[in-house]
């Protein structure tokens, strides 16, 4: 782990004399690129969507485009709820990581909306069913 430690530090040192003096303040912050708290929430926005197993970006797509009966409920209280405690973690932490507060609640936000499409989606096809009968 040592090797990787020292590469990020050499490439650090040398990415300080590229920066020029109007983004100094932000890339000498507690949570600029320089530190794990900028990097944990960049990399949980684009290295998945670089793979393509975004869970964030495919949640907000999943918004528009998922058929209901195809939603997973259990996965999707599971996500929402995972994001809830994920920002609120972002919050308590020193330093504060809105970044990262950002990404999971979106996270958080897109998953109560296909949990609430696809209940909904069954409701209705129960009174359906319901009218029916009568």
């Amino acid at each position: 782990m040592r090797p990787f430690f020292r590469i990020y530090g050499d490439i650090i040192r040398h990415a300080d004399r590229l920066v020029p003096g109007m983004m100094r303040p932000m890339w000498l912050s507690a949570t600029g690129p320089r530190t794990v708290f900028f990097w944990g929430p960049a990399m949980k926005w684009v290295l998945p969507a670089i793979c393509k197993q975004c869970v964030v970006l495919a949640g907000l797509i999943d918004v528009l485009a998922r058929p209901p009966h195809l939603i997973s409920q259990k996965q999707s209280l599971v996500l929402a709820l995972s994001g809830v405690l994920w920002s609120r973690w972002s919050l308590v932490i020193k330093p504060k990581n809105y970044s990262y507060l950002a990404c999971n609640a979106v996270l958080s936000v897109s998953q109560c909306m296909l949990l609430w499409r696809s209940l909904n989606s069954e409701w209705k096809k129960w009174q359906d069913e319901k009218a029916h009968i009568a």
